[in-house]
């Protein structure tokens, strides 16, 4: 009886302990990224158009200002951010062209403060001149930085 005992009582014990150790591992390693990776903005890429090659990109936007970047093997052209869904028609209205509108998140440490302050010209703009400046320096925002990674929902 005490080794059928043994031989089941010690193997449960020694599975719960390495079960608490490692709960305790992950939960607070959880805890440590939460705020630092797990936290994000959404921002709203205004595209131009998916391209096989940078040169045809380059050509197809030669009127427009944009940043791109490459996704599954094409180049995408962003002629429009904002974190704000009602200014995507006032950067539509700024072309001609048949534009997307792709939903994407960035950590939270991305968005710099200055992009909040053309926000608010982009929300308060009337003209076309002002939400063309507020579109460009918005743009010129990101257009430094290649490290950026973008998270996509579908």
């Amino acid at each position: 009886m005490k080794k059928i005992l043994k031989g089941i009582l010690v193997p449960v014990i020694v599975a719960s302990l390495f079960g608490y150790v490692g709960g305790k591992f992950v939960y607070k390693t959880y805890r440590d990224n939460l705020y630092d990776s797990l936290t994000s903005s959404r921002l709203y890429l205004v595209e131009n158009g998916a391209y096989a090659d940078i040169e045809t990109m380059r050509e197809e936007n030669s009127n427009n200002n944009y940043v791109y970047y490459k996704d599954q093997d094409k180049y995408k052209s962003v002629v429009g951010i904002t974190k704000d869904y009602s200014n995507v028609e006032k950067i539509k209205s700024l072309y001609s062209d048949k534009l997307s509108v792709i939903e994407y998140y960035v950590a939270n440490n991305i968005i710099d403060s200055k992009q909040d302050e053309y926000e608010k010209m982009l929300t308060d703009a009337d003209s076309v001149y002002q939400v063309k400046e507020a579109v460009d320096n918005i743009l010129n925002l990101y257009r430094s930085d290649d490290s950026i990674r973008l998270i996509a929902i579908n």
